[in-house]
């Protein structure tokens, strides 16, 4: 009696498993995560006109990397996304200001959290793939960490200023545009590949603690306290431009 329910059962699940045939036009939930590489615009922003003008960086902030995970509702038509993305650009290690000698050597990095919400307008598709046009926004904190080494003459210079750490935070609006392809990998497991443009602005970036730092306008040194305005060497707000092209490869994974 036993084997016989068991044997039931077996027939059963897999009455059910065979049932369901994938079509991508009516599955509706889905958890997702991506990752993203791209170009970036930031440079040497992070880093420059902090102790004067004139000095040249051996190293510039070239890539913006991204993780995303959220959920999915998709309808024939398109689908919504909700998700929350992890940034993060390539981490500048001993970079070195240099102008008549070495003055410093900087460690620098950037990180963002951002919640988004994005759009999928299906433009083309079978019961199996299908191709679309996704539009995003969402709000994103930046933090900004640079750590500072000062050789002999930098010490020199800039009087007053010992080995120290510099941390700003700000905040600005995320846009993006991209072109993707959503695939079947495997059962009620998608592969989503997309080519796009985003843009991340941050320009009101405000030390997170007190320092005593370099004067951004020259020779000597000067105290922030947390809350003052991070500025340039000619007084302007700092800027962190994280906009750029960018890659991305994801999953989809439906209920």
């Amino acid at each position: 009696m036993l084997r016989i329910f068991c044997l039931a059962s077996l027939l059963l699940v897999s009455s059910y498993a065979n049932a369901r045939v994938f079509n991508i036009n009516k599955e509706r939930f889905a958890g997702f995560f991506s990752v993203t590489g791209g170009g970036s615009h930031i440079g040497t922003n992070g880093i420059s006109d902090a102790a004067g003008t004139g000095l040249e960086y051996s190293e510039e902030t070239k890539y913006n990397f991204t993780g995303e995970f959220g959920f999915a509702y998709s309808l024939p038509k398109l689908t919504v996304r909700f998700g929350f993305e992890v940034f993060k650009p390539n981490v500048l290690s001993s970079t070195v200001a240099n102008g008549t000698s070495d003055l410093y050597a900087v460690d620098s990095s950037i990180q963002g959290f951002i919640p988004k919400l994005g759009i999928d307008l299906n433009i083309h598709g079978n019961a199996q793939s299908r191709s679309f046009i996704n539009v995003s926004g969402g709000l994103g904190d930046v933090k900004l960490n640079n750590d500072y080494s000062l050789t002999t003459d930098g010490q020199a210079l800039y009087t007053g200023v010992s080995d120290h750490s510099v941390e700003a935070k700000g905040s600005g609006t995320l846009l993006s545009a991209s072109l993707g392809y959503e695939g079947l990998l495997s059962d009620t497991n998608t592969i989503i590949v997309e080519f796009g443009y985003r843009q991340l602005n941050i320009n009101n970036l405000k030390y997170s603690r007190g320092a005593t730092t370099f004067n951004p306008s020259g020779a000597g040194s000067t105290t922030v306290t947390s809350g003052d305005k991070v500025v340039k060497s000619d007084g302007s707000s700092r800027d962190l431009n994280l906009s750029g092209p960018f890659l991305s490869i994801g999953f989809r994974f439906y209920m």
